[in-house]
């Protein structure tokens, strides 16, 4: 019998697509991903996230994710913080019993010249992604445009534009799948467009709720 190699236990999320590099905090109270988080310790402290979806079924695309930190809690559950690594596709689920574990292969790029072109597309990218984060600070009176240093790094910028959009997780897990950067940038374009729209919808009802308290008219809760 052959010898199975790139076995990964795997945590499927409803809702939650997980990107490189981003970060997730996670609570964890079911009996066998406790038992998933615990084994992970015991080995590299790696795991698998992946899209779930309906059927019991998952996306055969995921991210590989290291455990930062552990929180036991007095009720036996326990809060972890993870940050994703590489991305990974399933050969192969070998065992449902008592969490999934997969058989895998890395899954990355097979596109990654950047010529002048794509050199100039990325600069209209970045500069969305900064009036964005600029708007929601506006909105939310934070200051994440001068806390967020957006990467120099194509694929870390798009990937970090991706995780922080509102769009359908179909929509990101999408994403996570293209292979290409010229690719990605061009499904992430339309979809960074659309939140700086509804941003900018959100400054300008803001704005206009402080004109309307401040004349007194009208009191808006």
């Amino acid at each position: 019998m052959t010898e199975r190699k790139n076995m990964l236990p795997v945590f499927p999320l409803p809702e939650v697509v997980m990107f490189p590099e981003m970060n997730l905090p996670l609570h964890i109270f079911e009996e066998r991903y406790k038992q998933l988080i615990s084994d992970c310790l015991k080995t590299d402290k790696r795991f698998g996230i992946v899209l779930e979806k309906e059927n019991n079924l998952c996306a055969k695309v995921g991210t590989l994710v290291e455990i930062l930190d552990v929180e036991n809690l007095e009720d036996g559950t326990m809060n972890i913080f993870t940050e994703g690594g590489e991305r990974f596709e399933i050969i192969s689920l070998l065992t449902e019993e008592p969490y999934f574990v997969a058989e895998i292969q890395p899954y990355e790029d097979t596109d990654i010249e950047i010529d002048n072109e794509l050199k100039s597309f990325l600069k209209q990218i970045r500069q969305l992604a900064s009036k964005a984060l600029k708007i929601f600070d506006l909105i939310s009176d934070e200051e994440n445009l001068k806390k967020i240093k957006l990467p120099s790094k194509p694929d870390e910028l798009l990937f970090l534009i991706s995780t922080n959009l509102t769009c359908s997780h179909e929509e990101k897990q999408a994403i996570l799948e293209i292979r290409s950067i010229r690719e990605r940038a061009k499904k992430i374009m339309p979809l960074l467009k659309d939140e700086l729209q509804k941003l900018e919808v959100l400054l300008e009802n803001k704005n206009t709720k402080k004109d309307v308290e401040k004349n007194g008219k009208l009191k808006i809760h």
